[in-house]
């Protein structure tokens, strides 16, 4: 009976420092559910929405003018890449989050944004509702 009453305690404090699981970013691109790390749009145009985008997560439009909407937080990144995006993010863009337009004449929304929001190449038009000012716009 000692010896179980001993593995038991040696064993739950384990059990409790075990790493938790990484969020991962869950989106509907072109009408499609997609949860992964890296949400990945088509060389073409989408429209991808997502809820919040964890820190070390990726929604990436990719080519083509894409139509992104961020319900939530950013804390990961989201980017437009080439082409006329439309991003909007109705959430805060944490301290580890960053919304790119990338290349081509994009239309950027956030609300406040605590770290990066950045048009890019071309010309762009960003609206922060408050915190740091957009660049590349």
């Amino acid at each position: 009976m000692r010896a179980l009453c001993a593995a038991t305690l040696v064993i739950a404090p384990v059990a409790l420092t075990a790493t938790p699981a990484h969020a991962v970013t869950s989106c509907r691109v072109n009408g499609v559910t997609v949860s992964a790390q890296n949400v990945v749009g088509t060389p073409g145009p989408d429209h991808i929405t997502c809820g919040s985008v964890p820190d070390g997560d990726t929604v990436n439009g990719q080519g083509g003018a894409d139509y992104i909407i961020v319900t939530g937080s950013v804390g990961g990144t989201v980017r437009g890449s080439t082409g006329a995006d439309h991003i909007q993010v109705d959430g805060p863009v944490g301290a580890t989050g960053a919304v790119r337009g990338d290349d081509g004449n994009d239309f950027i929304r956030v609300g406040a944004n605590g770290n990066i929001v950045d048009g890019g190449l071309g010309v762009d038009f960003c609206r922060v509702a408050s915190g740091n000012p957009p660049v590349n716009c």
